[in-house]
């Protein structure tokens, strides 16, 4: 008999603040046996609000180019191809790239004098970290590193690696970060507010999780702090409501003291039980 494939779970919102790493926490100290993934990598705090600790750090390294100016004949191949316009020439001098190299390779590949050669650039690192029993990837992009996606794929391969039912604590927002954490997942978890930009936003990330196909539900936090049709918006995009979460002082102050509310509310204990099981229902588990 086959062994059944690990469920792996993004927890996603169209913009910050609504409670995402509330919840993928909350999930984590919930659900016996889960694996985390940190990749919101601009700002991590998953490990943080756990209370975990880094046990190992790993480098991430993107390819960065070389230009050999003895070699290089000032033509500006690499110059016209790159397309994120991180190669520049000044004068009659040789190509300088810039913070905007995505390591492509494009620029050493059409060079025709071969004189452009490429090093392991660092942008970031992976960690792992853990308490106890519970184990997390943490991805860290370096100071003043434009891009973060070379990052989150190098916490998410290694998390995927285990095998394990996993929880990945996604960028907020809807552009390329975003969508590099959830492409994995097999179901995507949407937490938002009740308040006029949750409502804008959620929109937006709705739009990109059907583009993607991916089968969602989403999470109302604060559900008592605003009156924006939250289930009218999902309902049009086919996608249930499968926890109301209330404003609770008890939570907030949880949560600032670096507790995830479901280790001291059983409301959100109860929702995180009733999400795992939804999303393995969606999932097919």
């Amino acid at each position: 008999m086959m062994a059944e494939r690990p469920l792996t779970v993004a927890v996603a919102s169209g913009k910050g603040g609504t409670g995402k790493s509330c919840v993928a926490a909350s999930l984590l100290v919930t659900v016996p046996g889960l694996l985390g993934a940190d990749v919101d990598v601009e700002e991590p705090n998953l490990a943080l609000l756990l209370g975990a600790e880094a046990i190992s750090s790993s480098l991430v390294e993107i390819p960065w180019p070389v230009i050999d100016d003895a070699l290089c004949d000032r033509c500006g191949e690499c110059v016209k191809n790159c397309r994120f316009g991180a190669l520049l020439m000044f004068g009659g001098g040789a190509p300088v790239p810039n913070d905007l190299c995505h390591g492509c390779g494009v620029c050493s590949m059409v060079c025709p004098r071969k004189a452009i050669t490429e090093v392991g650039r660092p942008v970031g690192e992976v960690r792992l970290c853990r308490r106890g029993d519970l184990r997390l990837y943490e991805g860290r992009l370096h100071v003043g590193m434009p891009n973060p996606v070379p990052v989150i794929d190098a916490a998410l391969r290694a998390a995927l690696a285990e095998g394990r039912d996993l929880v990945i604590d996604s960028p907020p927002g809807t552009s390329c970060p975003m969508v590099s954490a959830v492409r994995e997942a097999d179901v995507v978890v949407l937490v938002t507010e009740p308040t006029p930009f949750g409502y804008a936003d959620l929109d937006l990330a709705l739009q990109v999780i059907r583009e993607l196909g991916k089968p969602a539900m989403a999470v109302v936090n604060r559900c008592d702090l605003g009156d924006a049709d939250i289930e009218g918006l999902t309902e049009r995009y086919g996608v249930p409501v499968a926890a109301r979460l209330p404003f609770s002082r008890a939570v907030a102050e949880s949560y600032a003291a670096g507790n995830p509310p479901a280790a001291t509310d059983a409301l959100w204990r109860d929702a995180m039980v009733t999400l795992w099981e939804r999303a393995k229902e969606m999932a097919g588990r």
